[in-house]
């Protein structure tokens, strides 16, 4: 079943966090960035090809801020909340597709998405999601062989090979992929366990809570006053492995 990318627009955090909370409750609705303004929300719907844009009526408070609304792409479907419902009228005017008055109430939030998915339903894939999606197939039809793994950039889809990767960092539903030859890590949607049952193959330990590494990449082991040991990359990189995974010790010396 096709999942919906969600961008959430709003300046204030207690709201930004709520509407998160939502989403949980309707997992084909996936958030996926966070704006600030109007303006970094039309950037991101643009770059990541978003479905829904979710967007205080606090951040459209001119006639500027109604134009970046109005110069989303088709593919984004646009729902307005506010405190009170002065803003309605003009968010219709906008072609929103609906708008919400908070508190957002569980139910009234599950109506909102159920509009949504019917709509999104009957449009076609972007060109981005249509690359996803065939990689996906790709995936599906050669199980025998090892997947790469498939991250969403910043207006663009990369394949990253587990060659290609030094460690990875846990970031709650999230891992920070550290790539080779690569200063910025690449943020990917999965849990860090997930993370090391699909790449344990292929040489990569966990040595702590929140990082797994690949073993061929360790260029030193030292030991620490505490009982941890320092485990450095041939990149220079240093890393702690807790004494929770000692375990892991049998398996770097392999």
């Amino acid at each position: 079943m096709r999942k919906f990318s969600v961008v959430i627009a709003a300046s204030a955090e207690p709201i930004r966090r709520h509407i998160i909370e939502l989403l949980k409750e309707h997992p084909r609705f996936e958030a996926l960035a966070l704006a600030f303004d109007s303006q970094e929300a039309r950037d991101i719907c643009e770059s990541m090809q978003a479905d829904v844009l979710f967007i205080s009526s606090q951040l459209i408070n001119n006639a500027d801020e109604a134009g970046n609304l109005c110069r989303l792409p088709n593919f984004t479907h646009v729902v307005c909340f506010a405190d009170n419902p002065d803003f309605a009228a003009d968010a219709f005017e906008l072609n929103m597709v609906d708008f919400l008055i908070c508190p957002i109430t569980e139910e009234r939030f599950a109506k909102c998405t159920s509009k949504l998915a019917a709509r999104l339903g009957a449009v076609d894939l972007s060109p981005l999601q249509q690359i996803e999606h065939l990689l996906k197939q790709m995936q599906t039809n050669n199980r025998a062989k090892q997947e790469p793994i498939i991250v969403k950039d910043t207006g663009r889809i990369r394949i990253v090979e587990a060659d290609d990767i030094l460690w990875i960092g846990g970031a709650g539903n999230y891992v920070e992929l550290h790539l080779c030859n690569e200063d910025r890590p690449l943020l990917h949607r999965e849990t860090l366990t997930a993370m090391e049952n699909k790449l344990s193959s292929f040489g990569f330990v966990r040595i702590h809570r929140s990082a797994i590494v690949k073993k061929q990449f360790i260029s030193e082991l030292k030991p620490t006053d505490n009982g941890d040991y320092l485990v450095t990359l041939r990149n220079g990189k240093s890393l702690n492995l807790s004494r929770r995974y000692k375990d892991s010790m049998a398996g770097i010396l392999k």
